[in-house]
């Protein structure tokens, strides 16, 4: 009987599916958890009023997942319909710190008019020059 039960709730646990592989990733306004994403997220989105931001502020990303690459470059790049270079940033860590000034991003709202900015998440090996790269979240940015 203990067999059968074992064989039973072996047979359901692999019915419920698993992920086999655990992307997320962490956004943070002057080191505060403002947004936590993952490959199942519904909603990219992240808003914030333009009061609660002061020029020396960051906005960081952090993202991880259950296979790190130990060989590899990770950027952040910032888009949107501007006419100057693309904020960004990388680091060679995993979960390493990836932040943009926010004074950049206000600059570009002042200047262009641009209120949405796409962040953009790049992985590359040293050697290879194939990237990956998603669209981690869609920040905006409200006079309100």
């Amino acid at each position: 009987m203990k067999k059968i039960a074992l064989l039973f709730f072996l047979i359901i646990f692999s019915f419920n599916g698993f992920c086999d592989t655990v992307d997320y990733w962490h956004v943070y306004i002057y080191d505060k958890l403002i947004a936590e994403f993952n490959l199942n997220s519904k909603t990219l989105t992240v808003n914030v009023n333009k009061s609660e931001l002061n020029d020396n502020d960051f906005i960081t990303v952090r993202y991880a997942n259950d296979h790190p690459c130990s060989d590899c470059i990770y950027r952040l790049t910032v888009l949107a319909d501007f006419k100057r270079k693309a904020p960004e940033v990388e680091t060679k860590e995993p979960f390493g710190k990836l932040s943009i000034s926010i004074k950049e991003l206000l600059d570009i709202q002042m200047t262009d008019g641009i209120n949405t900015f796409y962040f953009n998440y790049y992985e590359r090996n040293l050697h290879e020059t194939n990237q990956t790269s998603k669209l981690l979240f869609k920040l905006t940015i409200t006079d309100k």
